[in-house]
């Protein structure tokens, strides 16, 4: 099962995600309403890795509804559903619960909203799951398809390799509108250095502005979810491949 933890910083970045176009002044729960994208990451009670990137829909009253991708120390547990409740005060700041559908697990965070970049930070605060914060950021008024995604994304992330060490990484990718993705990336594991590789593969994306990225980086596979956001400007992303706790955020 996956840890109480990982769905509690999830639920806390999608909860604070909700929050859209609010004043830079005055917030409500009618301020969060629509779709955004959400990136959480932290350490379980052990202290093992934990990451998760997911789309959440609030409805403008206080709930919402989602999915999300998780890595929990490596295993992998791919678009999950996500339902809870949040409760934002007219100075921007909030809290609220997350339960997650496939165990039951009911979490807690405390998030500040920032209505001007439409972005939420947020925070777990049930004691004695380990430690999650994430943001979140609203989709926009993004189109998305295999066609509208083309453009060139500078990106970067990192995380950790179950049995090989702390993962960091930056590259470019150049998404070509047909579903070919090409590019460079430059990873460092526990201190060993790939310097600017090659990558080629594919890519999809939905009208739901969720997607697919599958490439080849060093003679290995690396495949990832992705979330578009800011309008379809920028992605979240979370690796899928076992083994590997790893996200990152691309910008064009």
């Amino acid at each position: 099962m996956i840890r109480s933890k990982i769905w509690f910083v999830l639920a806390v970045v999608a909860l604070m995600a909700f929050v859209s176009n609010a004043s830079a002044t005055t917030c409500s729960n009618a301020s969060v309403k629509g779709l955004y994208g959400l990136l959480i990451t932290g350490y379980d009670s052990s202290g093992l890795y934990q990451s998760g990137v997911g789309q959440i829909k609030a409805n403008g009253t206080g709930s919402f509804t989602g999915i999300e991708s998780v890595s929990d120390d490596g295993v992998i547990y791919n678009n999950q559903s996500l339902t809870g409740t949040y409760s934002i005060s007219a100075d921007c700041t909030g809290s609220g619960t997350i339960k997650n559908v496939k165990n039951g697990l009911l979490s807690h965070y405390n998030f500040v909203v920032d209505p001007v970049g439409n972005q939420i930070e947020a925070a777990g605060t049930d004691s004695g799951h380990g430690t999650a914060s994430g943001y979140a950021l609203a989709q926009g008024t993004a189109a998305c398809s295999t066609a509208a995604a083309e453009g060139t994304y500078g990106f970067h992330g990192g995380g950790y390799l179950v049995g090989k060490g702390v993962l960091q990484f930056n590259g470019q990718y150049v998404l070509n509108g047909a579903g070919k993705i090409s590019g460079i990336e430059t990873r460092i594991v526990d201190g060993t250095v790939i310097s600017a590789s090659a990558i080629s593969g594919t890519y999809t994306m939905a009208s739901t502005c969720r997607g697919t990225i599958s490439y080849t980086f060093d003679g290995s596979p690396v495949k990832l979810n992705i979330i578009m956001v800011s309008g379809g400007t920028s992605f979240f992303a979370i690796e899928t491949d076992v083994d590997t706790v790893s996200t990152s955020v691309a910008h064009q």
